[in-house]
C-alpha cells in the first residue's frame, strides 16, 4: 500500500469535525474519484516540477525565481530597472486549520537578476512582518501596498524603506476574509490604479492619494489592454472584458442608468491533465444524489473552473504576433493556465479557446498553484506560482476537501516554497535589459513607442512621476501624430503630469483611428473648464471615426454643454441609436445640462427622457439620499450595511451598488424580489435560490446558486433581518424594515427545505 493511500485510509476511519464551508443538506460527501486513480502529491524539486508541465507547441517554461528566494508569492510589480517587487503571502493557511494566520509573517521583497541570465540570484527583503500582503505598486520614492486590512504607503531610498509605513486608509479592505479582499493596484492608461474585489480606484495628486468610486470588478486579479480597458474574473469565470474606458458612464451622480459592460470571454471549461479530487465540492455528483457534476464522471477532472485567479492580456514581443492581445488566466485548483483568444467587433470583445480541448499550460503536480500572470520586461509571460498545497481558505473549506488535503499531505509544509516562471516562445527574441528610470528627455519619450507593453507603460509611469517640463513639447509632438499606441500614451502622460492642454488633443480628435479618437475624447473630459472651452467648436463638428467612438463623443459633447454641442449630441443619438452605450454616455456627460437638452431629445426614447427627468430632479441632491429609518430600525440598517460588505459578502455577487454582477448575481436595486413581500426575501436568504430569475423585466441566469445563509449558524435571525432591512432601504429601494421575529417564523415554517434552493416559480 502506498504511503498516501495508508494515510487516506486512516483518515477515512476518523470522524471529521464539520468545516465552515460545509452546507446543510450536503450530507453525502463520499469520494467521487477512486483512490487507486489518485497519484501522490509530494513536494517536487524545480527540475521535477518542470517535467510535470505540458505546454502549447512552440513554447517553453523556465524558472525565474524559486525557493528559498521566494515564498508563497501572489503578485508582483516591476520597477523601472526591471526588478521584481513581490508580495509573499506567508501566513496564508499555514496548516489545515489556518492557525497563526493572524500573525504578520508576510514580506514584500525585491528580486534581481544581477548577471542577466534570466534567473533571479539576489533577494532584498524590503518590508518584513506584513500581515498577508496582496498588492504592491512601485513609485520612484516609495511603494503603495495592501495588507490584510489597510492601504499603506512606504517611502523608499532605493531598496531601503525610509521611516515607518504610513496608513493611507485603515478600512480600505473592508470586512470579509482573505479570499474576498481588494487586490491589484494596477496602473492603467488613465493614471489611476484599479483593483479587483473593489469599487474604488485611486491616484496620486501632488503627493496625496485621491480615492474615488468606480465599477466593482472581479475577485482575484485585474488586467488591462493597450487602450486602458479593464479585464477581470470570478472564481467560476475565467475572463470578462469591458468595452469602454472605466468610469466613462458614471460622471452624472444625479442619474443611475442600468447597464452591463462586462463581456464574458470564452467558456469556463477546463482541461486538466491530472485527476482533480481536491476541488472543494467535487463530491457533488449525480452518483451522490446531486443534480450537478463538479467533475467529469469518466475522467475525474474538473469540468468548469472553480478557482480562476490572476490574469493578463499578453502584449509582449517574445510570442508570435498572432498571440498579441491574448488573455491568459490562471486556475490554481486545476493546476493550469487558460489561453483566451480575444476578438473584437465594433468595440465589443468576444473570446475563444485557440487550443481547443487543451490548455496553454497544465501540470500533473497538484501543488502547482498559478495565481497571477504578467507581460514581463523581456517580452515573455511571467507566471506566479504560490506552490502551496492548501489553496482553499478555511472559511470555505469543506469536510470533504479537508480529507483530501490530509490524504496527500497537502497541508505540509506550511512555509518555504514558491516559484515565478517565465514562458517564452522558442522562436522569439527576448528584450535586452534596460533601466527605464535612468533615461532622460527624448530617450525616455521614445520608450512610449516601444513594441513591448512593459516598456511603454513603465515609461509613462516614470514620466508622470518625474513631471519634467522639458518632455512636454516632445510629448505634444508625439500626441499629434505617430503610432496609435504611442499617441495615446503621450496624451495620457501629459494628463498624468498635469500638463494636458486642449491644443494637445486637436489632431488626435480628428484621427481616423477609432481607438486614438476615443482616447482623445476620453482625455477631453479630464481638461480644466477653460481648456475644454477651447475645443467646443471642434467637438460640435466632429464625427465618430467608427461606431465604437460614438459613446466617447457623446460623453464629451454632453460635458461641453454648449448649444452647438447639445444640438450635435441630439444628432449623434439619432444617427447612432443602435450603438451600445451611446445614450448612457450622453447622460453621463449631461450632468447639469439635462434641462437644456430635453428640448432637443427624441421624445420617443422613453428611457432617455426618464433619465433626463431624473437628472433634472436630482441635480441639487446629486443622487438618492440615505434611508429614512430611525431609532432601532436605523441601527439594524447600519448593522446590515456592515454585514452586506463583510461577513455575508453579498457585494461579491450583487455588487456594492446593488446593480448585480454578470453570471453571479442579479441586481438587488429596484428588484421586486427585495422590496416586495418580506417573507419572500427571507425565504431566499434562508435557503438560497437557483436561476433563472426575472428582475424588473430582465431575465438573469447565474452560473451558481445563491448560497443558503440560513444554513450557516453564524447568520442568526437578527443578522438576516439586518441584511434584509439594509437591502430594502438602500440605493433606490424604499421598503419597511424587517424584524427578527419574522425571520424566525419563516425559518420554522420552511425548516424541512434544509437549504434546497428555491426556484422563481416556487416563490411566485
Amino acid at each position: 500500500m502506498r504511503p498516501h493511500t495508508l494515510v487516506a485510509a486512516l483518515i477515512g476511519t476518523l470522524p471529521l469535525a464539520a468545516q465552515q464551508g460545509d452546507r446543510k443538506g450536503h450530507d453525502n460527501m463520499a469520494p467521487v474519484v477512486p483512490e487507486s486513480e489518485i497519484p501522490p502529491s509530494p513536494v517536487l524539486s524545480v527540475d521535477d516540477a518542470l517535467k510535470s508541465f505540458q505546454i502549447a507547441p512552440g513554447f517553453v517554461i523556465e524558472p525565474v525565481a524559486t525557493e528559498p528566494l521566494v515564498d508563497k508569492p501572489v503578485c508582483l510589480d516591476f520597477d523601472p530597472a526591471g526588478r521584481i517587487w513581490v508580495c509573499e503571502l506567508r501566513g496564508y493557511m499555514p496548516d489545515i486549520d489556518g492557525k497563526g494566520e493572524n500573525i504578520p509573517e508576510g514580506r514584500i521583497s525585491v528580486l534581481e537578476d544581477s548577471d542577466g541570465d534570466g534567473k533571479v540570484d539576489k533577494k532584498t527583503v524590503f518590508l518584513d512582518k506584513v500581515l498577508l500582503p496582496r498588492a504592491v505598486t512601485v513609485f520612484n520614492d516609495g511603494i503603495l501596498f495592501l495588507d490584510e486590512h489597510r492601504l499603506m504607503w512606504a517611502k523608499r531610498d532605493g531598496l531601503k524603506p525610509v521611516g515607518v509605513p504610513e496608513v493611507i486608509d485603515d478600512k480600505f479592505n473592508g470586512g470579509g476574509n482573505v479570499e474576498h479582499k481588494p487586490n491589484g493596484l494596477m496602473p492603467n492608461l488613465d493614471n489611476y490604479l484599479y483593483l479587483a474585489k473593489s469599487d474604488k480606484r485611486l491616484r496620486r495628486v501632488d503627493g496625496k492619494w485621491v480615492i474615488e468610486p468606480t465599477f466593482f470588478r472581479g475577485q482575484w486579479g485585474i488586467a488591462r489592454d493597450d487602450w486602458g480597458r479593464l479585464y477581470h474574473n470570478h472564481n467560476s469565470a475565467f475572463l470578462f472584458g469591458e468595452s469602454l474606458a472605466p468610469n466613462l458612464l458614471t460622471a452624472n451622480p444625479a442619474v443611475k442608468p442600468k447597464y452591463n459592460d462586462m463581456n464574458a470571454l470564452g467558456s469556463n471549461r477546463t482541461w486538466p491533465i491530472r485527476v482533480t479530487p481536491a476541488v472543494n465540492r467535487a463530491y457533488m455528483s449525480k452518483a451522490n444524489g446531486y443534480n450537478e457534476q463538479t467533475l467529469d464522471p469518466k475522467t475525474h477532472k474538473l469540468i468548469n473552473c472553480t478557482a480562476a485567479a490572476g490574469m493578463t492580456v499578453y502584449r509582449g514581443t517574445n510570442f508570435p504576433k498572432d498571440w498579441y492581445g491574448t488573455g491568459f488566466a490562471t486556475e490554481s485548483v486545476a493546476n493550469l493556465v487558460k489561453a483566451v483568444k480575444i476578438d473584437e467587433k465594433d468595440g465589443k470583445q468576444s473570446g475563444g479557446h485557440p487550443l481547443g480541448e487543451k490548455e496553454f499550460l497544465a501540470s500533473t503536480d497538484e501543488r502547482f498553484r498559478p495565481v497571477n500572470a504578467y507581460t514581463a520586461p523581456d517580452g515573455s509571460l511571467y507566471l506566479v506560482d504560490m506552490y502551496h498545497g492548501i489553496i482553499q481558505h478555511k472559511t470555505y473549506q469543506t469536510s470533504y476537501l479537508r480529507k483530501q488535503n490530509l490524504a496527500r499531505g497537502l497541508d505540509k509544509p506550511g512555509f518555504g516554497h514558491g516559484r515565478i516562471y517565465r514562458v517564452r516562445s522558442t522562436s522569439g527574441k527576448l528584450e535586452p535589459k534596460v533601466d527605464i528610470g535612468a533615461l532622460q528627455g527624448l530617450d525616455l519619450v521614445k520608450m512610449l513607442m516601444h513594441a513591448n507593453s512593459w516598456h511603454r507603460e513603465t515609461a509613462q509611469r516614470v514620466l508622470v512621476d518625474r513631471k519634467d517640463p522639458a518632455t512636454i513639447p516632445l510629448l505634444a509632438k508625439l500626441a499629434a501624430s505617430g503610432q496609435p499606441i504611442a499617441q495615446v500614451h503621450a496624451i495620457w502622460s501629459l494628463e498624468g503630469m498635469g500638463a494636458l492642454k486642449a491644443e494637445h488633443l486637436v489632431d488626435a480628435l480628428k484621427d481616423k483611428d477609432a481607438k486614438v479618437q476615443s482616447s482623445a475624447l476620453w482625455a477631453c473630459t479630464r481638461l480644466a473648464t477653460d481648456e475644454m472651452a477651447k475645443l467646443q467648436g471642434g467637438l460640435a463638428a466632429l464625427k465618430p471615426a467608427a461606431p465604437e467612438a460614438a459613446p466617447y463623443l457623446a460623453r464629451a459633447l454632453g460635458t461641453a454643454g454648449t448649444p452647438a454641442a447639445l444640438e450635435s449630441l441630439a444628432g449623434l443619438l439619432k444617427g447612432q441609436s443602435k450603438t451600445r452605450f451611446v445614450r448612457e454616455a450622453a447622460i453621463s456627460g449631461l450632468h447639469g445640462h439635462e434641462a437644456a437638452f430635453k428640448a432637443l431629445a427624441d421624445t420617443k426614447d422613453k428611457a432617455l427622457v426618464a433619465w433626463l427627468d431624473q437628472g433634472e430632479k436630482n441635480a441639487a441632491a446629486k443622487g438618492p439620499k440615505g434611508p429614512s429609518l430611525k431609532g432601532a430600525e436605523l441601527a439594524s440598517w447600519e448593522r446590515g450595511k456592515a454585514l452586506y460588505a463583510g461577513e455575508a459578502v453579498c457585494f461579491s455577487c450583487h455588487g456594492p451598488d446593488g446593480s448585480g454582477v454578470q453570471a453571479l448575481g442579479p441586481p438587488l436595486d429596484e428588484s421586486e424580489w427585495v422590496t416586495g413581500k418580506p417573507e419572500v426575501l427571507i425565504k431566499i436568504m434562508l435557503h438560497g435560490m437557483t436561476g433563472p430569475i426575472t428582475v424588473a423585466g430582465q431575465t438573469y441566469t447565474p452560473t451558481a446558486d445563491m448560497p443558503a445563509l440560513g444554513m450557516n449558524p453564524m447568520f442568526t435571525d437578527q443578522k438576516l433581518a439586518d441584511i434584509a432591512t439594509y437591502v430594502r432601504n438602500v440605493w433606490s429601494n424604499k421598503a419597511p424594515a424587517v424584524f427578527p421575529d419574522l425571520v424566525k417564523k419563516q425559518r420554522e415554517t420552511t425548516q424541512d427545505r434544509s437549504g434546497r434552493p428555491w426556484t422563481a416559480a416556487e416563490l411566485r
